[in-house]
């Protein structure tokens, strides 16, 4: 399975998906992120919702089956389900993401409880 994750430091998924100015992607090994490359991409406009800029974000991660990022609004979010990307909402380290599966989680899945870095 392979995810984009929203990172300012290459460490930590910190920031909202809108401000993303690149996706860290990895490939997961079973429950361990390997980092396969990086992609630039621009921020999205937060006053209003530009269809062809998320168009063109989406189709940057469309090899993505999951992106995590610490928030998205909903119409970012919806516009990635209909590509067949789910968000994960998350903040924490990198390494710390996990593909278990927890009932209580609101999108399926969990990461593993985050260490200090």
């Amino acid at each position: 399975m392979r995810i984009a994750v929203v990172s300012s430091d290459t460490v930590r998924v910190d920031d909202w998906f809108a401000n993303a100015r690149r996706f860290l992607i990895y490939e997961m090994e079973g429950n361990t992120p390997l980092f396969v490359g990086e992609r630039s991409s621009e921020p999205l406009a937060v006053e209003f919702f530009d269809q062809d800029m998320m168009d063109w974000v989406t189709d940057i991660i469309s090899d993505c089956d999951l992106v995590y990022s610490s928030h998205i609004k909903e119409k970012a979010d919806r516009a990635l389900r209909k590509k067949g990307i789910r968000h994960v909402a998350y903040q924490g380290v990198i390494a710390d993401i996990s593909l278990e599966v927890k009932p209580e989680s609101r999108h399926g899945l969990a990461p593993r409880t985050s260490r200090q870095a």
